[in-house]
């Protein structure tokens, strides 16, 4: 048995060392990364209305709250660039003193348009029979996707200069790209939205008083450049 296994081991050994070969040791690595940002205004608004209730009768309470969703979804489908989807109905029992009061329920209603002064004027008519839930702001997948690819040209750009000069610097004769990483970032502000009053909530026609904002967008480059010293 001690043959065999002594074999074993010297092939294992021999079939190891050219891949251990092939990897040969680096040096002269060096770590950096660049930046870049732009502040781009968002063209996108999202809004989320809720319609609920409570009665002491469940059938009462559903029929209300699909009443009202039905009433929300025909007024919101009027206008085609208004992306509009309903959540889940949901609904729980209300107890007090260990006893069943009733019944609540609520759906929500998701809307979603470029166009924000629509949306709002939108929110403003709605808010006769449901309440504004969440309000929030961003920007399109599409400029998004543009501005993303613009500052990752600039922070490339960046990469490769502050390459060169940590080269020049060193005396190094040139480098190499070792590895290389490319991420990607959208901060938003946090969302305006100024509730309306009970006497104002009649007037059917007054929109939401919103502020979009903007939202700074970045691009980071990363990575590993293994310097060629003379």
């Amino acid at each position: 048995m001690m043959p065999r296994l002594w074999l074993f081991l010297c092939v294992a050994s021999l079939l190891a060392f050219p891949a251990a070969a092939d990897e040969a040791p680096r040096y002269n690595l060096v770590r950096l990364q660049s930046q870049e940002s732009e502040a781009v205004s968002n063209d996108t608004m999202h809004v989320t209305l809720t319609a609920s209730g409570e009665r002491r009768d469940a059938a009462e309470l559903a029929s209300q709250v699909n009443a009202d969703m039905a009433w929300a979804l025909d007024l919101a489908k009027r206008h085609a660039d208004v992306k509009v989807s309903t959540g889940n109905y949901r609904t729980w029992q209300v107890r007090q003193d260990n006893k069943m009061k009733g019944w609540q329920a609520r759906q929500d209603l998701v809307l979603e348009s470029r166009d924000t002064r629509t949306l709002s004027q939108l929110t403003g008519l709605l808010q006769e029979k449901l309440q504004v839930d969440s309000m929030r702001f961003s920007v399109s997948t599409e400029t998004r996707t543009a501005v993303e690819n613009r500052l990752i040209e600039l922070a490339l750009q960046a990469f490769k200069l502050r390459a060169g000069i940590i080269g020049d610097k060193l005396q190094a004769s040139g480098y190499r790209i070792v590895d290389l990483d490319v991420g990607t970032f959208a901060q938003q502000p946090p969302v305006v939205y100024r509730a309306r009053g009970a006497v104002a909530a009649m007037e059917s026609d007054m929109p939401v008083a919103t502020e979009g904002g903007e939202s700074n967008i970045q691009v980071t480059v990363s990575g590993t450049i293994e310097l060629t010293m003379p």
